[in-house]
């Protein structure tokens, strides 16, 4: 039985994976070709932006089950790591078992809405006139599928208990050893009794962020648990329920958020094209010979290639394949060659098109162009900073070996061969500040131009390859997208609490200047940003802290953006969960977490001054957008 379960769930979610990436696919072929109509014709269609949407939906859905499966949906397992085996295994299935049940109420109550939209015969309101069954099916199929990969992983993680009770040594220790687990069930039994009080439900609120996402539940199944439990318990019972497909779908409603799963589908293409080889091919040839010149090369090729996807990890790994043994073989020191490397990827989020911009433009209204402006030139700012270091460090450093430069006509070899690649950003960017598409198809049109050139040109993709492009984009982007769902019901639950108006009232009773309150939350955002992923921060605080600071403070919403997103971007080269350092660990097994740590270390300081210049120099983050109007 067990068996058959995995090999249904193996085939199926595979299948969802891949159909949730060629959502993805079609999504960017039909952009592109709403921008040519449009703009080569004057002949805009109606049907494009809705199409995109109800893609944009079925691939978050179908791909997520696939992203459990390959067990790429985010947790924070700073905690949990350090128990013993038997305690992991238990914890594990614990976590599974009540993202299974957040999972069950989606599906439940998405099939109920999928019923009554199918008898109602709703349609939507556009000159489509979609079912709209067609669209909200999707929620029903997509739980389905995650449904049967929990229950085959907590079913795994039984057999594993049963396994460590049988053995002499478990036999032994008992089931007294599981008291770590006891406490965490009980702990959340605590939160969960917090919600039957309005009073108490945020101290039920506190209670379970801490507890659910420390404890190694999926941080997506987290903040849509505790949503839920605020539904259940402070704010009606069984018919509140409802609300958590309902404000799912209609947040993902909008033409927007596809912007994202383009994005990410944007960065497999150029991550598994090799693309980022040719440019830093390039780069290198150019700056060799300067002091630290092969390290430049690895901050200009990073800052290029952020600039074509705006995703950090897809910086890192893409560059660093290239990097690090380049840069190793010619006696650069080991900490500077990681800590390069790592800190490349933070201009990802900053140089546009940047997905955190997005998210934020998404969330808050503010326009997603202005957003990208704003952190231009503070990101080629910090690339220089960067830049600057490593020549100065290198200076310093004699032991590293003299590069020649590169002969003329290799460098002039290397920028033909880097000149489709070169080519992306522009037409990307250009695009957007030329107003020929919005962001959105921005990242379309860089699909299909990424797929033609890796395809036809450079013929850097087989059938091979683009398999696996599927599978990646598909994955990455429900990854993303489902803690933007979970984040969805989580603030849902926090606006109906009134959180926002109730901290703001705190806060202006404290002593203590606006300034003053926007560096104490920046040095709590940079610690969250040591301990838990930056986008699961950003979908948590930002709405609140948007409140806050701009509603409230009147602080200008795109300066605040940035500052926020600098803040953040440090946490990605922060021990211990500083992701950028275990995406160098993974692209190079030699690299030591301490090594990267202490490699990366000068440049997370200078970027912490970096944020100060931001802060008190506001026209070097709003020139460019009042610039463009």
């Amino acid at each position: 039985m067990k068996k058959r379960l995995g090999w249904l769930s193996d085939k199926l979610n595979l299948a969802g994976g891949f159909l949730g990436g060629l959502c993805i696919l079609i999504m960017g072929c039909i952009v592109t070709y709403e921008v040519l109509v449009r703009y080569l014709f004057d002949a805009p269609t109606t049907w494009v932006l809705e199409i995109s949407i109800y893609l944009c939906i079925a691939s978050v859905f179908l791909a997520g089950g696939y992203a459990l499966r390959e067990k790429h949906h985010i947790q924070v397992d700073l905690i949990t790591s350090k128990l013993s085996q038997p305690n992991q295994v238990l914890f594990q299935a614990v976590s599974l078992f009540m993202a299974l049940v957040y999972t069950v109420i989606l599906t439940w109550k998405g099939g109920e809405m999928t019923i009554h939209s199918f008898l109602m015969h709703e349609v939507s309101p556009t000159v489509l006139n979609v079912p709209v069954v067609i669209p909200h099916s999707f929620v029903l199929i997509g739980g389905f599928l995650l449904i049967l990969e929990f229950v085959r992983q907590i079913w795994d993680s039984v057999d594993d208990l049963r396994k460590w009770k049988d053995s002499p040594p478990g036999g032994k220790r008992g089931w007294v050893e599981f008291w770590p687990t006891a406490v965490f069930i009980c702990l959340i039994g605590i939160g969960a009794y917090f919600f039957t009080s309005r009073g108490l439900a945020p101290l039920g609120i506190v209670v379970m962020l801490f507890v659910l996402i420390f404890g190694g539940l999926p941080i997506a199944f987290g903040l849509g648990l505790i949503g839920l439990f605020g539904f259940y318990f402070t704010f009606g019972g069984g018919p509140m329920l409802v609300q958590v497909p309902m404000v799912i779908y209609k947040y993902l409603d909008d033409f927007i958020i596809a912007a994202v799963p383009l994005f990410i589908m944007l960065s497999a293409v150029l991550s598994v094209g090799e693309i980022g080889a040719s440019l830093f091919d390039l780069a290198s040839k150019w700056v060799r010979q300067m002091p630290g010149g092969l390290g430049v090369a690895t901050i200009a090729s990073s800052t290029i290639f952020a600039a074509m996807c705006g995703s950090s990890v897809a910086t890192v790994a893409t560059i660093g394949l290239i990097a690090i043994p380049e840069m190793i073989s010619r006696g650069y020191n080991k900490r500077l060659v990681y800590g390069t490397v790592a800190i490349g990827g933070v201009l990802g989020p900053l140089i546009p098109p940047s997905l955190f911009m997005i998210l934020i433009g998404a969330i808050t209204g503010d326009s997603v162009g202005k957003l990208f402006m704003a952190g231009m030139f503070p990101g080629l700012m910090l690339a220089g900073i960067f830049a600057l270091y490593i020549v100065f460090y290198c200076l310093r450093d004699r032991s590293m070996a003299k590069v020649e430069p590169a002969p003329w006509s290799e460098r002039w070899s290397a920028l033909r061969k880097a000149f489709w690649g070169l080519m992306a950003p522009i037409l990307i960017l250009g695009g957007i500040y030329t107003g020929v598409f919005t962001p959105t198809e921005a990242a379309g049109v860089g699909i299909v131009y990424s797929l033609v050139v890796c395809l036809f040109i450079q013929r850097t993709v087989d059938p091979k390859r683009l398999w696996k492009i599927v599978l990646d984009g598909g994955m990455l982007s429900a990854t993303i997208l489902f803690i933007v769902t979970g984040a969805v019901v989580f603030g849902q639950l926090i606006t109906m609490l009134q959180i926002p108006d109730r901290l703001f009232g705190f806060v202006s009773t404290l002593p203590l200047s606006p300034m003053t309150v926007l560096f104490l939350t920046l040095g709590v955002i940079l610690f969250l940003g040591a301990l838990m992923d930056e986008v699961a921060i950003l979908l948590i605080t930002y709405p609140i802290l948007y409140h806050v600071f701009v509603r409230s403070f009147g602080f200008d919403s795109i300066w605040f953006a940035l500052v926020f997103v600098f803040t953040l971007e440090v946490g990605l080269v922060l021990p211990p969960v500083g992701i950028n350092i275990f995406v160098v660990q993974g692209i190079w097994k030699d690299a030591k977490f301490e090594e990267v740590t202490r490699g990366v270390l000068p440049f997370a300081l200078l970027m912490v001054a970096a944020i100060l210049l931001v802060v008190y120099v506001k026209p070097l983050s709003l020139w460019l957008p009042e610039l463009i109007g």
